[in-house]
């Protein structure tokens, strides 16, 4: 089977999203046969140190990054993954910026507060809305092309949803249009499929509605865990 590396990954430290802690994410991943695994908690970098700690006593290796979603006519989440220390201190920096540009708990990253100056020795993948039109995605990747030309993907996730085809159809003619590479990633939530009921309690509370009332603001089913190999070798085409 191919080797896999995990790109896009949250833990508990995302508040009300990840349902799995970073020490139960690393296991999975090297029982799994993961090649890597990326911790890329939103807009922030708390749950590294204990997956830094994990992955060390597992032999995984460790990828460090955040997510962000980018607030724009087009939205999309915007994965950070740093390169070596410079590309750390980089993305540490970034982080603070926002957080104290915000209320205490959030942030808001608007298109225009982004450059591939401030966040060098970075690598980063662009991951649109699935609702995206073709025109929304080529804004989408002619930013990310303008911006970090030579370090961004396109991120691919298919999460056995009816539209997947398409929207891998969608994705691959921008990536023919603007040259820049697709990559699979899980947007992973938790470490197995059986934390899928924590995950929508969860989101229930941060909507703040009873979980029979979230409706469309429950992920469709548990896709998002840490998949074998097999499973991915399957939904990823070559």
């Amino acid at each position: 089977m191919p080797s896999y590396a995990e790109l896009r990954c949250i833990s508990n430290f995302s508040f009300l999203r990840g349902a799995s802690r970073p020490e139960e994410l690393v296991a999975r991943a090297k029982q799994l046969g993961y090649h890597a695994l990326a911790l890329t908690d939103e807009c922030t970098l708390s749950g590294i140190v204990r997956a830094h700690v994990a992955a060390k006593e597992q032999d995984l290796k460790l990828l460090v990054g955040s997510e962000f979603q980018v607030f724009c006519p087009f939205p999309f989440t915007l994965t950070v993954l740093a390169c070596n220390l410079n590309g750390y201190g980089n993305l540490c920096q970034f982080i603070t910026k926002l957080r104290r540009s915000s209320e205490k708990g959030t942030y808001l990253l608007d298109i225009s507060e982004v450059s591939g100056r401030e966040l060098q020795d970075c690598v980063v993948i662009a991951s649109p809305q699935r609702m995206s039109q073709p025109d929304q995605l080529e804004h989408v990747a002619r930013w990310v092309l303008n911006n970090f030309m030579g370090r961004c993907w396109l991120g691919v996730n298919l999460l056995r949803l009816l539209d997947d085809e398409m929207w891998l159809y969608r994705l691959r003619a921008i990536s023919e249009l603007t040259a820049i590479p697709l990559v699979a990633t899980g947007d992973v939530h938790f470490h197995v499929r059986s934390r899928k009921p924590l995950q929508d309690v969860m989101t229930a509370t941060r909507v703040g509605k009873p979980l029979t009332e979230c409706g469309l603001a429950l992920q469709p089913n548990a896709e998002r865990h840490l998949r074998t190999r097999l499973r991915l070798a399957q939904t990823y085409p070559d």
